[in-house]
Protein backbone atom coordinates (compact mmCIF):
# COMPACT_ATOMS: atom_id res chain seq x y z
CA UNK A 1 0.00 0.00 0.00
CA UNK A 2 1.13 3.53 -0.75
CA UNK A 3 -0.45 6.79 0.40
CA UNK A 4 0.62 10.07 -1.17
CA UNK A 5 0.00 13.49 0.45
CA UNK A 6 -3.18 12.26 2.09
CA UNK A 7 -5.49 14.81 3.77
CA UNK A 8 -9.03 14.45 5.04
CA UNK A 9 -11.51 14.62 7.87
CA UNK A 10 -15.20 15.01 8.62
CA UNK A 11 -17.25 17.86 7.18
CA UNK A 12 -15.21 21.03 7.27
CA UNK A 13 -12.81 19.61 9.86
CA UNK A 14 -9.50 18.52 8.38
CA UNK A 15 -8.02 16.03 10.82
CA UNK A 16 -5.27 14.54 8.61
CA UNK A 17 -2.79 16.78 6.81
CA UNK A 18 -0.40 15.74 4.07
CA UNK A 19 0.44 12.20 5.26
CA UNK A 20 2.51 9.94 3.00
CA UNK A 21 3.53 6.38 3.79
CA UNK A 22 4.24 2.98 2.30
CA UNK A 23 3.57 -0.48 3.68
CA UNK A 24 5.34 -3.47 2.15
CA UNK A 25 4.00 -6.99 1.77
CA UNK A 26 4.44 -8.99 4.98
CA UNK A 27 5.05 -5.86 7.06
CA UNK A 28 3.38 -5.20 10.42
CA UNK A 29 2.99 -1.42 10.79
CA UNK A 30 1.89 0.17 14.06
CA UNK A 31 0.27 3.63 14.11
CA UNK A 32 0.62 5.43 17.43
CA UNK A 33 0.01 8.83 18.95
CA UNK A 34 -1.97 10.66 21.62
CA UNK A 35 -5.76 10.87 21.67
CA UNK A 36 -7.04 13.15 18.91
CA UNK A 37 -3.89 12.84 16.84
CA UNK A 38 -5.79 11.34 13.88
CA UNK A 39 -4.88 7.65 14.10
CA UNK A 40 -8.36 6.23 13.45
CA UNK A 41 -9.14 8.90 10.85
CA UNK A 42 -5.99 7.93 8.96
CA UNK A 43 -7.10 4.30 9.08
CA UNK A 44 -10.48 5.26 7.56
CA UNK A 45 -8.70 7.15 4.77
CA UNK A 46 -6.40 4.21 4.05
CA UNK A 47 -9.30 1.74 3.87
CA UNK A 48 -11.53 4.02 1.80
CA UNK A 49 -14.35 4.22 4.37
CA UNK A 50 -13.68 7.97 4.49
CA UNK A 51 -13.05 9.76 1.17
CA UNK A 52 -9.83 11.75 1.04
CA UNK A 53 -10.06 15.50 0.46
CA UNK A 54 -6.60 15.48 -1.06
CA UNK A 55 -4.06 12.86 -2.02
CA UNK A 56 -4.28 9.27 -3.19
CA UNK A 57 -4.09 5.72 -1.83
CA UNK A 58 -2.76 2.85 -3.93
CA UNK A 59 -3.28 -0.81 -3.09
CA UNK A 60 -1.25 -3.39 -5.03
CA UNK A 61 -0.36 -0.66 -7.52
CA UNK A 62 -3.98 0.33 -8.21
CA UNK A 63 -5.89 3.35 -6.96
CA UNK A 64 -8.03 2.34 -4.00
CA UNK A 65 -10.98 4.23 -5.47
CA UNK A 66 -10.76 2.14 -8.66
CA UNK A 67 -11.65 -1.11 -6.87
CA UNK A 68 -15.22 -2.36 -6.81
CA UNK A 69 -16.43 -3.09 -3.24
CA UNK A 70 -16.48 -6.86 -3.66
CA UNK A 71 -13.11 -6.84 -5.40
CA UNK A 72 -11.62 -4.76 -2.59
CA UNK A 73 -13.07 -7.10 0.05
CA UNK A 74 -11.16 -9.99 -1.53
CA UNK A 75 -7.91 -8.16 -0.85
CA UNK A 76 -8.54 -6.09 2.28
CA UNK A 77 -10.13 -6.84 5.66
CA UNK A 78 -10.80 -4.42 8.53
CA UNK A 79 -11.20 -5.12 12.24
CA UNK A 80 -12.71 -1.99 13.86
CA UNK A 81 -12.51 -1.05 17.54
CA UNK A 82 -16.00 -2.38 18.21
CA UNK A 83 -18.72 -3.86 16.00
CA UNK A 84 -22.33 -3.59 17.15
CA UNK A 85 -24.25 -6.78 16.52
CA UNK A 86 -27.87 -5.90 15.74
CA UNK A 87 -28.94 -9.42 14.77
CA UNK A 88 -28.70 -12.72 16.60
CA UNK A 89 -26.28 -14.73 14.50
CA UNK A 90 -24.25 -17.63 15.75
CA UNK A 91 -20.48 -17.33 15.94
CA UNK A 92 -20.08 -19.63 12.94
CA UNK A 93 -22.57 -17.60 10.87
CA UNK A 94 -20.79 -14.37 11.83
CA UNK A 95 -17.40 -15.71 10.79
CA UNK A 96 -18.90 -17.10 7.57
CA UNK A 97 -19.80 -13.56 6.47
CA UNK A 98 -16.09 -13.19 5.77
CA UNK A 99 -16.53 -15.54 2.80
CA UNK A 100 -19.26 -13.43 1.18
CA UNK A 101 -16.92 -11.59 -1.25
CA UNK A 102 -15.91 -14.94 -2.77
CA UNK A 103 -19.37 -16.45 -3.20
CA UNK A 104 -21.00 -16.48 -6.63
CA UNK A 105 -24.37 -17.38 -8.07
CA UNK A 106 -27.89 -16.32 -7.24
CA UNK A 107 -28.10 -18.02 -3.84
CA UNK A 108 -24.41 -17.60 -2.86
CA UNK A 109 -24.08 -20.92 -1.08
CA UNK A 110 -20.96 -21.82 0.89
CA UNK A 111 -18.69 -24.39 -0.65
CA UNK A 112 -16.73 -27.01 1.24
CA UNK A 113 -13.69 -24.79 0.78
CA UNK A 114 -15.54 -21.86 2.41
CA UNK A 115 -16.56 -24.04 5.33
CA UNK A 116 -12.99 -25.27 5.81
CA UNK A 117 -11.65 -21.69 5.78
CA UNK A 118 -14.30 -20.60 8.32
CA UNK A 119 -13.42 -23.51 10.60
CA UNK A 120 -9.71 -22.74 10.37
CA UNK A 121 -10.30 -19.05 11.18
CA UNK A 122 -12.36 -20.00 14.24
CA UNK A 123 -9.68 -22.37 15.45
CA UNK A 124 -6.91 -19.84 14.86
CA UNK A 125 -8.71 -17.28 17.03
CA UNK A 126 -9.90 -19.71 19.71
CA UNK A 127 -13.64 -19.31 19.11
CA UNK A 128 -14.45 -22.71 17.58
CA UNK A 129 -15.88 -23.87 20.92
CA UNK A 130 -18.51 -21.11 20.64
CA UNK A 131 -19.47 -21.94 17.05
CA UNK A 132 -23.18 -22.53 17.72
CA UNK A 133 -23.62 -19.84 20.39
CA UNK A 134 -25.21 -16.48 19.67
CA UNK A 135 -22.55 -13.82 19.34
CA UNK A 136 -24.68 -11.55 21.52
CA UNK A 137 -24.16 -13.96 24.42
CA UNK A 138 -20.36 -13.54 24.34
CA UNK A 139 -18.19 -11.11 26.28
CA UNK A 140 -16.61 -8.12 24.58
CA UNK A 141 -13.27 -9.88 24.34
CA UNK A 142 -14.82 -13.03 22.88
CA UNK A 143 -16.74 -10.95 20.33
CA UNK A 144 -13.51 -9.22 19.31
CA UNK A 145 -11.93 -12.58 18.57
CA UNK A 146 -14.99 -13.61 16.51
CA UNK A 147 -14.68 -10.51 14.35
CA UNK A 148 -10.99 -11.16 13.88
CA UNK A 149 -11.93 -14.67 12.72
CA UNK A 150 -14.39 -13.09 10.28
CA UNK A 151 -11.65 -10.83 8.92
CA UNK A 152 -9.23 -13.76 8.57
CA UNK A 153 -11.91 -15.79 6.78
CA UNK A 154 -11.65 -13.23 3.99
CA UNK A 155 -8.04 -14.42 3.56
CA UNK A 156 -6.99 -10.83 2.94
CA UNK A 157 -3.65 -9.70 1.61
CA UNK A 158 -3.78 -6.67 3.91
CA UNK A 159 -5.47 -6.46 7.32
CA UNK A 160 -6.34 -3.21 9.09
CA UNK A 161 -6.95 -3.21 12.83
CA UNK A 162 -8.06 -0.40 15.15
CA UNK A 163 -6.83 -1.09 18.69
CA UNK A 164 -7.26 -4.86 18.27
CA UNK A 165 -6.47 -5.76 21.87
CA UNK A 166 -9.35 -3.75 23.34
CA UNK A 167 -11.47 -5.90 25.68
CA UNK A 168 -8.90 -8.72 25.64
CA UNK A 169 -7.13 -10.05 28.71
CA UNK A 170 -3.35 -10.48 28.62
CA UNK A 171 -3.40 -14.09 27.40
CA UNK A 172 -5.70 -13.33 24.47
CA UNK A 173 -3.83 -10.13 23.63
CA UNK A 174 -0.70 -12.21 23.24
CA UNK A 175 -2.52 -14.97 21.28
CA UNK A 176 -4.07 -12.46 18.88
CA UNK A 177 -0.86 -10.56 18.20
CA UNK A 178 1.20 -13.75 17.98
CA UNK A 179 -1.25 -14.99 15.33
CA UNK A 180 -1.10 -11.79 13.29
CA UNK A 181 2.69 -11.70 13.52
CA UNK A 182 2.90 -15.34 12.46
CA UNK A 183 0.63 -14.69 9.45
CA UNK A 184 2.81 -11.79 8.32
CA UNK A 185 5.90 -13.98 8.47
CA UNK A 186 4.49 -17.24 7.09
CA UNK A 187 1.70 -16.10 4.74
CA UNK A 188 2.94 -12.67 3.66
CA UNK A 189 -0.06 -10.93 5.24
CA UNK A 190 0.38 -7.17 5.52
CA UNK A 191 -0.98 -5.72 8.78
CA UNK A 192 -1.63 -2.09 9.69
CA UNK A 193 -2.84 -1.45 13.21
CA UNK A 194 -3.64 1.48 15.47
CA UNK A 195 -2.28 0.98 18.99
CA UNK A 196 -2.61 2.80 22.29
CA UNK A 197 -0.13 0.51 24.03
CA UNK A 198 3.29 1.71 22.97
CA UNK A 199 5.19 -1.21 24.48
CA UNK A 200 2.98 -3.84 22.84
CA UNK A 201 3.32 -2.17 19.46
CA UNK A 202 7.09 -1.97 19.88
CA UNK A 203 7.36 -5.71 20.56
CA UNK A 204 5.22 -6.87 17.63
CA UNK A 205 5.49 -4.28 14.85
CA UNK A 206 8.22 -4.15 12.22
CA UNK A 207 7.77 -0.40 11.78
CA UNK A 208 6.12 2.37 13.81
CA UNK A 209 4.47 5.58 12.59
CA UNK A 210 3.84 8.28 15.20
CA UNK A 211 1.12 10.89 14.70
CA UNK A 212 0.50 14.22 16.38
CA UNK A 213 -2.04 16.93 15.49
CA UNK A 214 -2.99 15.19 12.24
CA UNK A 215 0.52 14.88 10.87
CA UNK A 216 2.79 11.84 10.76
CA UNK A 217 6.49 11.49 11.32
CA UNK A 218 8.70 9.13 9.33
CA UNK A 219 8.13 5.39 9.57
CA UNK A 220 10.88 3.87 11.74
CA UNK A 221 11.92 0.59 13.29
CA UNK A 222 10.88 0.40 16.97
CA UNK A 223 14.44 0.46 18.32
CA UNK A 224 14.99 3.84 16.63
CA UNK A 225 11.52 5.32 17.19
CA UNK A 226 11.07 4.47 20.87
CA UNK A 227 13.39 6.84 22.69
CA UNK A 228 12.74 8.99 25.74
CA UNK A 229 13.09 12.33 23.89
CA UNK A 230 10.86 11.21 21.02
CA UNK A 231 8.09 9.80 23.22
CA UNK A 232 8.17 12.87 25.48
CA UNK A 233 7.82 15.12 22.43
CA UNK A 234 4.95 13.13 20.90
CA UNK A 235 2.92 12.61 24.08
CA UNK A 236 3.95 15.75 26.04
CA UNK A 237 4.58 13.76 29.21
CA UNK A 238 7.45 12.47 31.31
CA UNK A 239 8.51 8.89 30.62
CA UNK A 240 11.44 6.62 31.38
CA UNK A 241 12.99 4.16 28.93
CA UNK A 242 13.71 0.71 30.37
CA UNK A 243 15.84 -2.07 28.88
CA UNK A 244 13.85 -5.14 27.80
CA UNK A 245 15.56 -8.44 28.63
CA UNK A 246 14.92 -10.05 25.22
CA UNK A 247 14.25 -7.20 22.79
CA UNK A 248 16.45 -4.37 21.47
CA UNK A 249 13.44 -2.06 21.78
CA UNK A 250 13.31 -0.05 25.01
CA UNK A 251 10.15 -0.31 27.09
CA UNK A 252 8.54 2.99 28.06
CA UNK A 253 7.21 3.63 31.57
CA UNK A 254 5.32 6.72 32.68
CA UNK A 255 6.93 8.73 35.46
CA UNK A 256 4.51 9.38 38.34
CA UNK A 257 4.66 12.91 39.69
CA UNK A 258 5.01 11.80 43.32
CA UNK A 259 8.24 9.95 42.47
CA UNK A 260 9.78 13.17 41.21
CA UNK A 261 8.96 15.28 44.26
CA UNK A 262 9.17 12.76 47.07
CA UNK A 263 12.02 13.47 49.46
CA UNK A 264 13.27 10.50 51.42
CA UNK A 265 16.58 9.76 53.09
CA UNK A 266 17.28 6.28 54.46
CA UNK A 267 19.75 6.00 57.38
CA UNK A 268 21.57 2.96 56.00
CA UNK A 269 24.22 2.97 58.73
CA UNK A 270 21.55 2.84 61.46
CA UNK A 271 19.71 0.02 59.67
CA UNK A 272 22.79 -2.17 59.28
CA UNK A 273 22.59 -5.39 61.30
CA UNK A 274 25.89 -7.29 61.45
CA UNK A 275 26.28 -10.66 63.12
CA UNK A 276 28.83 -13.45 62.81
CA UNK A 277 26.84 -15.27 60.11
CA UNK A 278 24.77 -12.59 58.39
CA UNK A 279 24.75 -8.89 57.47
CA UNK A 280 21.32 -7.43 56.84
CA UNK A 281 19.66 -4.17 55.75
CA UNK A 282 15.88 -3.93 55.43
CA UNK A 283 13.96 -0.86 54.24
CA UNK A 284 10.29 0.03 54.01
CA UNK A 285 10.63 1.19 50.41
CA UNK A 286 12.19 -0.87 47.60
CA UNK A 287 15.67 0.07 46.43
CA UNK A 288 16.80 -0.03 42.84
CA UNK A 289 19.65 -2.56 42.89
CA UNK A 290 22.35 -3.90 40.62
CA UNK A 291 24.28 -6.84 41.98
CA UNK A 292 26.80 -9.43 40.87
CA UNK A 293 25.35 -11.75 43.52
CA UNK A 294 24.12 -15.26 42.60
CA UNK A 295 20.63 -14.70 44.07
CA UNK A 296 18.72 -11.57 43.11
CA UNK A 297 21.60 -10.49 40.90
CA UNK A 298 21.34 -8.14 37.93
CA UNK A 299 18.91 -5.25 38.08
CA UNK A 300 16.05 -5.56 40.51
CA UNK A 301 14.01 -3.78 43.20
CA UNK A 302 14.78 -5.05 46.68
CA UNK A 303 13.62 -4.22 50.20
CA UNK A 304 16.06 -6.66 51.82
CA UNK A 305 19.83 -6.87 51.33
CA UNK A 306 21.57 -9.92 52.80
CA UNK A 307 25.14 -11.16 52.99
CA UNK A 308 25.25 -14.72 54.36
CA UNK A 309 28.18 -16.67 55.66
CA UNK A 310 28.30 -20.15 54.08
CA UNK A 311 30.80 -23.02 54.45
CA UNK A 312 33.73 -22.91 52.04
CA UNK A 313 32.51 -25.89 49.98
CA UNK A 314 28.82 -24.90 49.99
CA UNK A 315 26.91 -24.23 46.78
CA UNK A 316 26.19 -20.48 47.02
CA UNK A 317 22.93 -20.58 45.08
CA UNK A 318 21.57 -23.63 46.89
CA UNK A 319 22.78 -22.41 50.26
CA UNK A 320 21.37 -18.92 49.84
CA UNK A 321 18.06 -20.19 48.47
CA UNK A 322 17.65 -22.57 51.41
CA UNK A 323 18.51 -19.82 53.91
CA UNK A 324 16.02 -17.38 52.37
CA UNK A 325 13.25 -19.98 52.34
CA UNK A 326 13.86 -21.08 55.93
CA UNK A 327 13.85 -17.48 57.21
CA UNK A 328 10.84 -16.19 55.27
CA UNK A 329 12.66 -13.93 52.81
CA UNK A 330 11.05 -13.67 49.39
CA UNK A 331 12.33 -13.10 45.89
CA UNK A 332 12.53 -10.84 43.98
CA UNK A 333 12.44 -8.32 46.84
CA UNK A 334 15.57 -9.83 48.39
CA UNK A 335 19.11 -9.44 47.07
CA UNK A 336 21.50 -11.98 48.64
CA UNK A 337 25.19 -12.73 48.42
CA UNK A 338 27.57 -15.03 50.29
CA UNK A 339 31.16 -15.57 51.40
CA UNK A 340 32.90 -18.00 53.74
CA UNK A 341 34.43 -15.67 56.36
CA UNK A 342 32.84 -14.41 59.57
CA UNK A 343 30.81 -11.26 59.00
CA UNK A 344 30.96 -9.39 62.30
CA UNK A 345 34.30 -7.88 61.26
CA UNK A 346 33.55 -5.30 58.59
CA UNK A 347 34.26 -1.70 57.63
CA UNK A 348 31.58 0.82 56.82
CA UNK A 349 31.35 4.59 56.40
CA UNK A 350 28.82 7.20 55.32
CA UNK A 351 30.12 9.86 52.92
CA UNK A 352 28.17 13.09 52.39
CA UNK A 353 28.23 16.08 50.08
CA UNK A 354 25.37 18.43 50.85
CA UNK A 355 22.11 16.46 50.71
CA UNK A 356 23.70 13.56 48.86
CA UNK A 357 24.89 10.65 51.02
CA UNK A 358 26.60 7.36 50.16
CA UNK A 359 26.96 4.42 52.53
CA UNK A 360 29.81 2.00 51.76
CA UNK A 361 30.32 -1.29 53.53
CA UNK A 362 33.18 -3.77 52.93
CA UNK A 363 32.78 -7.28 54.34
CA UNK A 364 34.88 -10.41 54.67
CA UNK A 365 35.85 -11.65 51.23
CA UNK A 366 35.83 -7.99 50.16
CA UNK A 367 32.17 -7.96 49.24
CA UNK A 368 31.13 -4.34 48.77
CA UNK A 369 27.79 -2.63 49.31
CA UNK A 370 27.33 0.89 47.93
CA UNK A 371 23.97 2.33 49.02
CA UNK A 372 22.97 5.90 48.29
CA UNK A 373 20.11 8.29 48.82
CA UNK A 374 19.43 9.74 45.41
CA UNK A 375 18.57 8.97 41.80
CA UNK A 376 20.77 7.53 39.09
CA UNK A 377 20.13 6.11 35.63
CA UNK A 378 20.81 2.43 34.94
CA UNK A 379 23.98 3.38 33.07
CA UNK A 380 25.38 4.89 36.25
CA UNK A 381 24.67 1.70 38.22
CA UNK A 382 26.78 -0.23 35.72
CA UNK A 383 29.57 2.36 35.84
CA UNK A 384 29.50 2.37 39.64
CA UNK A 385 29.77 -1.42 39.79
CA UNK A 386 32.69 -1.39 37.34
CA UNK A 387 34.37 1.44 39.27
CA UNK A 388 33.97 -0.49 42.52
CA UNK A 389 35.55 -3.58 40.99
CA UNK A 390 38.43 -1.54 39.52
CA UNK A 391 39.08 0.21 42.84
CA UNK A 392 38.95 -3.10 44.68
CA UNK A 393 41.52 -4.64 42.31
CA UNK A 394 43.69 -1.51 42.57
CA UNK A 395 43.80 -1.68 46.36
CA UNK A 396 44.10 -5.45 46.74
CA UNK A 397 46.60 -5.99 43.94
CA UNK A 398 47.23 -9.71 43.53
CA UNK A 399 44.97 -10.63 46.42
CA UNK A 400 41.76 -12.33 45.29
CA UNK A 401 38.35 -10.97 46.25
CA UNK A 402 35.72 -13.70 46.62
CA UNK A 403 32.88 -11.31 47.41
CA UNK A 404 30.25 -9.70 45.19
CA UNK A 405 29.38 -6.04 44.64
CA UNK A 406 25.99 -4.44 45.22
CA UNK A 407 24.85 -0.98 44.12
CA UNK A 408 21.52 0.26 45.56
CA UNK A 409 19.67 3.59 45.44
CA UNK A 410 16.45 5.09 46.75
CA UNK A 411 15.71 6.70 43.33
CA UNK A 412 13.64 9.39 45.05
CA UNK A 413 15.86 12.47 45.11
CA UNK A 414 17.48 13.98 42.06
CA UNK A 415 20.23 16.53 42.61
CA UNK A 416 22.31 18.52 40.16
CA UNK A 417 25.58 16.85 39.12
CA UNK A 418 24.49 13.65 40.88
CA UNK A 419 26.67 11.35 38.78
CA UNK A 420 29.78 13.48 39.26
CA UNK A 421 29.30 13.75 43.04
CA UNK A 422 28.52 10.05 43.37
CA UNK A 423 31.62 9.13 41.41
CA UNK A 424 33.77 11.20 43.73
CA UNK A 425 32.17 9.84 46.91
CA UNK A 426 32.28 6.25 45.68
CA UNK A 427 35.90 6.33 44.56
CA UNK A 428 37.07 7.96 47.79
CA UNK A 429 34.89 5.71 49.93
CA UNK A 430 35.85 2.43 48.29
CA UNK A 431 39.55 3.24 48.44
CA UNK A 432 39.37 4.11 52.13
CA UNK A 433 37.12 1.22 53.16
CA UNK A 434 38.93 -1.47 51.16
CA UNK A 435 42.32 -0.31 52.46
CA UNK A 436 41.06 -0.40 56.04
CA UNK A 437 39.39 -3.77 55.49
CA UNK A 438 42.56 -5.24 53.97
CA UNK A 439 44.37 -4.50 57.26
CA UNK A 440 41.46 -5.69 59.41
CA UNK A 441 41.08 -9.00 57.54
CA UNK A 442 44.81 -9.88 57.61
Amino acid sequence: MRAERLSGGYGDRRLINNVSLTVDQGEFLGILGPNGSGKTTLLHLLTGTLPAKEGSVYLAGKLLSAYKPKELAQIMAVLPQKTDQAFTFTVQETVAFGRYPFQTGLFKQQTEKDQAIVQEAMEQTGVAAFAQQSIRDLSGGEQQRVYLAQALAQQPRILFLDEPTNFLDLAYQKDLLDLIKRLTKENGLTAVSVFHDLNTASLYCDELLFMKNGTAGPKQKPEYAVTEPHIKAVYDTDVTALVHHSSPTPMIAIQPEQDRVQQLSIPFEALLQARRDVVLVQTEIPLRTLSSAPVGGGFSWSRTLIHKRLPVQADPIGGLTAFLTENGFHLPETCAMASSGRLDRLVYRTYEDGELSVFICVMTGFSIWILFNGYAADQFFVKALMAAEAERVKVLGDRRAEGDILIAATQTQQFKNTDQLLNQLIQVGIAECVKEASKLFE
